[in-house]
């Protein structure tokens, strides 16, 4: 690090010094070190040939040349010092100060952003890559809509025809048993015979015997001694014996006349024979409706229900019938009690 003979400071870029040919002595490039005026000064800077010599040299050595000392690093904080060819003063050139940091902040902010440049290449690659991923999903999420959209449409034709073949079948099943009417109440002897209690709800009813053409005792899980069933010959019949068993009120004794006391003032009922299907409809509409509907009963192969001996017969023919009819009994119940 130089320094100044003269003012014993630092010789820096923005200041340069002149060393004297003669002796080797370093002052500042400035009037009060060197006793140059701005004008001299700028001449000497820009001169190859001109030479300068200290006061102490002059006389000794005259042509001794002079040259100007500029270190490697600044050390001072002064201003930029250069020459003005055409008025000779010293002066700061801030345009050319301003373009050579202008010049060295752009490389290095090309050198520091060239990984992040690089980085966000990269990410803006796998952006698109994603977006692509993203689309491609998109179209096959809106195909495998579609096909369950197909699917679920199909699914509901389908219930709706498994609905339609079932309603169908239980009415061909129930048709079978149209001319078959059920007797409940009739207690399970030990020795029992069908043909003669046959005979005594013909002659209790005033029915034709001759018009029942097989008599059996169906077992049931929820009937312990089971129902009787009569076969008749004609639907029409069937209609008669049960129309006949709702005029003349039936106890087990006028059927079985050596029925046991316990047994013996039972009542005796007959209705239409119902298939499984019919029988779970019938009772699922019993306890699901009533008492919001005063008569529920099956007739030609589905349930009927009525509220009120005014009101028109409303028909459950599902399960799904009774669940709606249910849910619209408890809506209109709750609004009422509101």
């Amino acid at each position: 690090m130089t320094k100044c003979d003269i003012c014993n400071k630092v010789i820096t870029t923005k200041i340069p010094g002149l060393e004297c040919r003669s002796c080797g002595k370093v002052v500042h490039a400035s009037k009060a070190c060197c006793g140059l005026n701005a004008k001299q000064l700028s001449a000497l800077r820009n001169a190859d040939r001109l030479d300068w010599t200290c006061d102490e040299c002059h006389q000794n050595t005259p042509n001794r040349k002079s040259s100007f000392i500029i270190p490697e690093e600044d050390d001072e904080d002064d201003d930029v010092v250069v020459s003005d060819k055409n008025s000779g003063n010293y002066m700061i050139d801030t345009e050319k100060f301003l373009k050579e940091i202008t010049a060295e902040m752009k490389k290095v902010l090309k050198k520091e952003l060239q990984p992040i440049e690089t980085s966000v290449s990269f990410c803006c690659a796998k952006i698109d890559d994603l977006f692509k991923t993203v689309e491609a999903k998109n179209q096959h999420s809106q195909e495998l809509e579609k096909k369950y959209n197909h699917l679920h449409n199909g699914k509901t034709h389908l219930e709706l025809e498994m609905s339609s073949l079932k309603q169908y079948l239980r009415n061909i099943e129930q048709q079978r048993l149209d001319n078959v009417i059920e007797v409940i109440g009739i207690p399970k002897a030990k020795d029992e015979n069908l043909e003669n209690i046959s005979l005594k709800l013909a002659e209790t009813l005033n029915m034709d015997r001759t018009q029942v053409m097989n008599i059996t005792r169906v077992e049931s899980r929820n009937i312990q001694d089971g129902n009787i069933q009569l076969q008749l010959k004609h639907v029409e019949h069937a209609s008669l014996w049960v129309r006949a068993s709702k005029q003349e009120e039936l106890v087990v004794e006028q059927i079985i006349p050596e029925a046991p006391v316990e047994v013996a003032k039972m009542k005796v009922t007959m209705r239409r024979a119902l298939t499984k299907a019919n029988k779970s409809l019938l009772w699922l509409a019993q306890q699901k409706l009533r008492p919001a509907y005063k008569y529920v009963w099956f007739q030609d192969g589905k349930v009927l229900l009525r509220k009120d001996d005014k009101a028109k017969p409303e028909v459950a023919r599902s399960e799904a019938d009774i669940e709606k009819l249910s849910a619209q009994t408890k809506i209109i119940g709750h609004s009422f009690n509101r």
